[in-house]
């Protein structure tokens, strides 16, 4: 092989090991792209990182989501892999769901739910009934909405997931705050909120989330300071994350702040930034939102030709989204135009775009938006002259706005009574303490003499027993340290034995060097296989290096990859097989980074390769109670018939597993163990780890 060639095959390897380092939605979406591109095999692989690439479309190119999601479906059922397709089903409904075609996305989530019905996965299902509960509300369907949200709550609470709690009562805030029921909506914003900091999580999407329909509530509530304070903190958690659709929304939140500050102009510029990134995202919704509010910015400036063509082109977008909140806001505004732009049958204009804005608001059961609508059929009544429809809908508007303003009562209340309560709570604590200290002041005087006297008597003993205790003290701690340290130099230790292991230099020149005959005998293809799934190997290895635990799903993706790139060496000699039992979710068990790496790689050295014929490895794993059992089985030619050599680097893989095994079992206070087993053909390794989920 040329000096080129070798230079180019290590340019290509780092290049794939780096591109995962980049932390946009975009880079993620190129790096997904670039890898399926050269990843051809028809495999789990190929699976995962379409479903991958489908989920990170949702947000940016719903259109390209769906045709990934689509290509991932086919794939799952070739595989015959259920869970697999259910989250196919559940990532295409995402991106129909932007992609504003919301019965296909709510087809593709009951299609998802059968198949979790089947293996009985209550916690995969509520997340699905939460998605339906987003579909519902993009249609205004406020009060559905909620009943799916609060049906996936009690999931998630029996299970005692937490942050999925909070995730669903930032949901019911923002339902309860669509159906004006302003106190209510506070509360869940509150509970999510306290859920989120008491797990130190204040960094997360969803917090910022919260953040911002927390502003969106105070802006109702005609608090406009605190709901400005309240955006520009979540537009900076937004723009920290690098999510660009809460960037835009929070940038439509400043600017509707702004409008109701009366000062439109400015509130213009940030709808025309949040209109810029919601346009580059492809977003919808977003970018009607941005137009509509910039069409009420210039109706405050009194400019209603400008406005005009906003609310026309909106219109269109949100009876395609079948969205009857924003069809009530949008038709009203039309209506103010048409009023207030003199020309033909102008005001007949307005006063059908006011009945349309009446009926959406009914539809969507807005209290505030049926009060503005009757309010502006009142008016537009009374200029026609016809004065008795003009007293009947103001008579309705009054009477509406009775209960409305009975909500915002309660809010007041709601108010006064946390008020109420604190202050209460705080007197109660102050009188206490109050007496407490009078009772120790007292008791203090009465007992000066004696504990002077007893101070001058014992003066000496206590001094000494005080240095005695410093002493002591110093002596412990000092042995405490020295143990921590120990335990931390251990840890170190092992990370970089279990790290120098699985990159093991024998293992990386042998690769290389493969790579390199495979090129030289002009068989690019297989060459250009082998260098993908050893550059994706060597990347996540060392991405995981600083990893305690990971997924059992991305463990099992890199040990198939370690065994087929073994498997090249060997001219495929040897098959595999991985057994996963049931009840086992891969997505949300953890495990340590390539604990069976050492075994497998024995099987595959010492038992297989020594062998004539081909050989197979079995990879099983099950779970009972608080256990995950893991087993590698092989039928090579067994230890008995392993060289002393080789016995020796066996006998350090199984040393470096053993010291792993150990550090865990001290910090998770468990009793992890491995045992291996001869058979009349090969060799069979057992180990047991201690049950770890992510959530």
């Amino acid at each position: 092989m040329t000096q080129p060639s070798i230079k180019k095959i290590i340019f290509f390897i780092l290049y794939l090991l780096f591109t995962a380092l980049g932390f946009s939605q975009q880079q993620k979406i190129n790096s997904l792209k670039l890898f399926l591109e050269n990843h051809l095999e028809l495999d789990t692989i190929r699976l995962n990182a379409l479903n991958n690439l489908s989920y990170n479309y949702y947000a940016i190119n719903p259109d390209k989501g769906i045709e990934t999601a689509t290509e991932a479906i086919e794939l799952a059922k070739k595989l015959s892999q259920s869970s697999k397709l259910a989250t196919s089903y559940a990532y295409k409904g995402h991106n129909y769901s932007a992609n504003g075609q919301d019965s296909l996305a709510l087809t593709m989530y009951d299609k998802a739910i059968t198949i979790h019905n089947k293996i009985n996965n209550q916690k995969a299902i509520a997340r699905l009934i939460y998605n339906k509960g987003l579909v519902y509300f993009n249609q205004s369907d406020y009060r559905q909405a909620n009943d799916n949200n609060s049906k996936a709550y009690k999931v998630f609470e029996k299970e005692k997931d937490s942050l999925l709690m909070a995730k669903m009562l930032n949901s019911i805030g923002i339902n309860n705050m669509y159906l004006s029921d302003y106190p209510e909506a506070l509360s869940n914003y509150l509970k999510a909120t306290k859920i989120y900091e008491s797990l130190n999580l204040t960094n997360d999407l969803q917090y910022a989330s919260i953040i911002s329909n927390t502003g969106l509530l105070y802006a109702r509530l005609e608090q406009l300071e605190l709901a400005l304070e309240y955006q520009q903190k979540a537009l900076s958690h937004f723009k920290r994350i690098d999510y660009q659709e809460g960037v835009a929304n929070a940038l439509t939140n400043i600017g509707r702040v702004y409008n109701d500050l009366d000062d439109s102009k400015k509130a213009i510029t940030f709808y025309e930034q949040a209109y810029k990134i919601m346009k580059e995202n492809e977003n919808k919704r977003g970018m009607a939102s941005a137009l509509t509010n910039i069409g009420i910015a210039y109706i405050t400036l009194l400019d209603y030709k400008k406005a005009l063509p906003y609310f026309k082109r909106t219109k269109k977008v949100y009876e395609e989204l079948k969205n009857s909140n924003n069809l009530a806001i949008v038709h009203k505004n039309l209506g103010l135009c048409y009023e207030n732009i003199p020309s033909i049958n102008s005001l007949n204009k307005a006063e059908n775009n006011y009945e349309l804005a009446l009926e959406y608001a009914k539809k969507a059961k807005s209290l505030n938006l049926q009060f503005d609508a009757l309010e502006s059929i009142a008016q537009i009544n009374s200029k026609i002259g016809n004065y008795k429809k003009a007293y009947k809908t103001k008579t309705l508007s009054v009477v509406l706005k009775d209960s409305f303003n009975s909500v915002e009562k309660k809010e007041e209340i709601a108010r006064l009574e946390v008020k109420h309560i604190y202050d209460k709570e705080k007197t109660t604590l102050k009188a206490d303490f109050e007496k407490k200290q009078a009772i120790a002041n007292t008791k203090i005087k009465q007992q000066r003499f004696i504990k002077n006297t007893a101070i001058a008597g014992g003066g000496i003993l206590i001094v000494s027993a005080f240095i005695g205790y410093i002493l002591y003290k110093r002596k412990r701690d000092a042995l405490e340290e020295k143990k921590v340290a120990d335990f931390n130099t251990k840890v170190a230790e092992t990370e970089l034995k279990a790290l120098r292991s699985q990159m093991n230099p024998h293992f990386i020149f042998n690769s290389l060097s493969s790579i390199s005959d495979y090129m030289a005998k002009h068989d690019i293809d297989t060459a250009n296989d082998y260098l993908i799934k050893f550059s994706k190997l060597t990347r996540s290895i060392l991405e995981n290096s600083e990893k305690k635990w990971i997924s059992l799903e991305e463990d099992l993706e890199l040990t198939e990859l370690y065994i087929q790139i073994e498997s090249l060496r060997l001219k495929n000699k040897l098959s595999y097989k991985i057994v996963i039992d049931e009840n086992i979710d891969i997505e949300n068990t953890l495990i340590p980074p390539l604990i069976l790496q050492p075994f497998i790689e024995n099987s595959i050295w010492h038992g297989i390769s020594p062998k004539d014929t081909k050989g197979h490895i079995l990879i099983a794993f099950k779970q009972e109670n608080e256990i995950l059992f893991c087993s590698v089985e092989d039928d090579g030619v067994g230890r008995k018939n392993t060289q002393s050599s080789k016995i020796e680097n066996t006998s350090m893989g199984v040393k470096i597993t053993k010291s792993r095994l150990d550090i865990i079992n001290q910090l998770k206070k468990t009793k992890g163990s491995f045992e291996m087993f001869d058979k009349s053909q090969g060799l069979r390794v057992e180990l047991k780890l201690p049950l770890e989920l992510r959530f």
